[in-house]
C-alpha cells in the first residue's frame, strides 16, 4: 500500500476555538501532567495499548500488566515494554501513577500497592483527555462504526498531508498499527459511550452514526444514554455529522442520505447525498454499513474545505482495519472474521455476506459478549442469527463481567429458529468444525468481541483441505 501522503495544506475551517474550560476539572486530580513513569492496567487492549504508544512517543516510561498476550502487547514489546501477565506490585511500586481500564477489578493484587504508595489513578478515558489537549480533535461516536470511520478518517487525513495523531479501536491495515503517531496538531479519536468515556472529549469536530441502546448497565435506560449523546452534541465546537438514525440532538447538524450500493467484482460503487449535493464513491470493502462510514467521513472532510475529487483517489487506497469483514478464502469456502457483538452489527454484517456471496451457505460462529449485554438483547441475538443458515453457538465471553451462571449463551439459542449446535469452550477442540454441514461450499464467519477470533485461522487451514 502506498503511504506518501500529500502536501499539507491548511483549512481553517479545520481548527476550531479551543473551549474555555470552568475552574472545576472534569479530572480526578488538579494536575493536568501526566508523571512521566506510568504503569497501565489492561495494556495489551486496543484502547490501551494506543494510549501507550503515545505516552511513549511524549517521552514517558511505560510499563504494563495484562492478563494475556494480544497482538497489540506484541507490538509494545517491540517497542521496549516490560509487560506482566501476572500481577507484580514491585512494578507498581516503581512507578510514579497508574492508568488502568474498568476491567480491571477491584481485588487486582497491585491494588494495594497503590494504596500503600499513594500513587495517582487515571481511568483510561481521563488520561486520554489529557494527552489530547494540545490537539484539534476529530471524535467518532455512537453504538456501531466507531472504529472504521475513524481509520477512514485518519487515512484520508494522512493522504491530504495533515499527519494527524490517531487513536484507533482495531488494527490499520494501512499504517500495520492501532496508533498513528502525527506530526501536526490534529487527532482523530473514537469517543466511546462505555464508561460515559465521550463526555470527557470536546472535539473540534465529531462524528455520531447510531444513538441505539448499548452499555445500558452503564447508563440505566435508553433515555438517559440519549442525554449523554446529547451533552456529548453540544461540547463540539465545529461541525457535527449525524447518521440518518440518530434524532435531533438540540444543535445544527450535517446529515447524509444514502443512495445507491452495488458491488462489481472486487469494487464497491456507492453514493451519498448531502446538502443538495450527490456523491458518487467506490473502494474494495464490502458492507453497505461499511459505506456509511466512508460517507459520513467524506461529508465532514468536504465540509471542512477538502476536495472531494482528492479523497475519493485517497478512500480507493483504504485498506481496512482487522477483525472488520476480514476475509480469508478456504478452498471453495471462505472464513469471515468479524468484531459484530451487538444485534444490529450482526445483521449488518450477515446482510453484507449475502450479499457478496449469493450462491454460499452461510455459517455463523457466535461468541456472545459480555453477560449483561446477552441478557438485554437475547432475543434480538437470536433474530439477527436466524439470518443464518446455521449457527454454531459458543459460551459468553465475560470480558470485564464477573461470570455468573443464571446468564449463559442459551438465553440466545432458545430463541433460535435455524439449525444450531452449542459448541465446547475455544481451548479444548476443534472438531465442531469438522461436523457442520458443507455440502456446498460455505461463509464461515467468526463474530463476537472476545476471542472468538483466533479461531478464524486454523479454521481456514482446515477447510482447505476439505473437498
Amino acid at each position: 500500500m502506498n503511504c506518501d501522503a500529500a502536501s499539507p495544506t491548511p483549512y481553517k475551517s479545520l481548527r476550531t476555538p479551543m473551549p474555555q474550560k470552568s475552574s472545576q476539572s472534569i479530572f480526578i486530580h488538579s494536575s493536568m501532567v501526566l508523571p512521566k513513569s506510568l504503569r497501565l492496567w489492561g495494556i495489551g487492549g486496543v484502547g490501551m495499548s494506543a494510549l501507550a504508544q503515545h505516552l511513549l512517543k511524549g517521552g514517558h516510561h511505560i510499563t504494563g500488566y495484562d492478563r494475556e498476550a494480544s497482538p497489540f502487547t506484541e507490538i509494545l514489546q517491540k517497542q521496549g515494554v516490560r509487560i506482566d501477565y501476572t500481577p507484580h506490585p514491585e512494578a507498581a511500586a516503581a512507578v510514579e501513577g497508574i492508568i488502568y481500564t474498568p476491567a480491571i477489578p477491584e481485588d487486582f493484587p497491585e491494588w494495594e500497592t497503590v494504596k500503600a504508595h499513594h500513587l495517582p489513578v487515571w481511568r483510561r478515558a481521563e488520561a486520554l483527555s489529557i494527552v489530547l489537549e494540545p490537539y484539534q480533535v476529530l471524535a467518532v461516536a455512537g453504538a456501531h462504526g466507531k472504529t472504521t470511520t475513524t481509520a477512514i478518517l485518519t487515512w484520508l487525513l494522512y493522504r491530504m498531508g495533515e499527519s494527524p495523531t490517531a487513536f484507533v479501536g482495531g488494527l490499520m491495515k494501512n499504517f500495520d498499527n492501532n496508533y498513528l503517531a502525527g506530526t501536526g496538531d490534529l487527532a482523530v479519536v473514537e469517543a466511546d459511550e462505555y464508561d460515559r468515556a465521550m463526555l470527557r472529549l470536546y472535539p473540534a469536530h465529531a462524528i455520531i452514526q447510531s444513538t441505539e441502546p448499548d452499555h445500558l448497565e452503564i447508563y440505566g435506560s435508553a433515555e438517559a444514554l440519549l442525554d449523554a449523546y446529547r451533552q456529548f452534541a453540544r461540547q463540539v465546537r465545529g461541525e457535527l455529522v449525524l447518521g440518518r438514525e440518530v434524532p435531533d440532538l438540540g444543535r445544527p447538524a450535517l446529515r447524509y442520505e444514502m443512495k445507491h450500493y452495488q458491488a462489481i467484482g472486487d469494487t464497491v460503487y456507492f453514493a451519498y447525498q448531502w446538502k443538495g449535493g450527490y456523491r458518487q464513491a467506490y473502494w474494495r470493502q464490502i458492507g453497505r454499513h461499511f459505506a456509511e462510514n466512508a460517507a459520513a467521513a467524506l461529508t465532514l472532510l468536504e465540509a471542512l474545505g477538502y476536495g472531494f475529487d482528492t479523497l475519493q483517489a485517497a478512500l480507493a487506497e483504504y485498506a481496512g482495519v482487522a477483525r472488520r469483514l476480514e476475509i480469508y478464502p478456504a478452498g471453495r469456502h471462505i472464513v469471515v472474521s468479524d468484531y459484530a457483538h451487538h444485534p444490529t452489527e450482526i445483521r449488518r454484517t450477515l446482510e453484507a455476506l449475502r450479499e457478496a456471496y449469493p450462491k454460499h451457505k452461510i455459517i455463523t460462529v457466535f461468541q456472545p459478549h459480555l453477560h449483561s449485554r446477552t441478557a438485554f438483547f437475547a432475543q434480538d441475538f437470536a433474530e439477527a442469527l436466524n439470518k443464518s443458515d446455521y449457527v454454531v453457538l459458543f459460551p459468553i465471553y465475560a470480558a470485564r463481567e464477573p461470570s455468573t451462571s443464571s446468564i449463559s449463551h442459551k438465553l440466545i439459542s432458545q430463541h433460535l429458529t435455524v439449525p444450531f449446535e452449542e459448541a465446547v469452550p475455544l481451548e479444548v477442540d476443534m472438531e465442531w468444525v469438522f461436523n457442520m454441514p458443507y455440502e456446498q461450499p460455505s461463509v464461515v464467519a467468526f463474530l463476537g468481541a472476545g476471542d472468538i477470533y483466533l479461531r478464524a485461522i486454523p479454521t481456514q487451514k482446515a477447510l482447505a483441505g476439505l473437498p
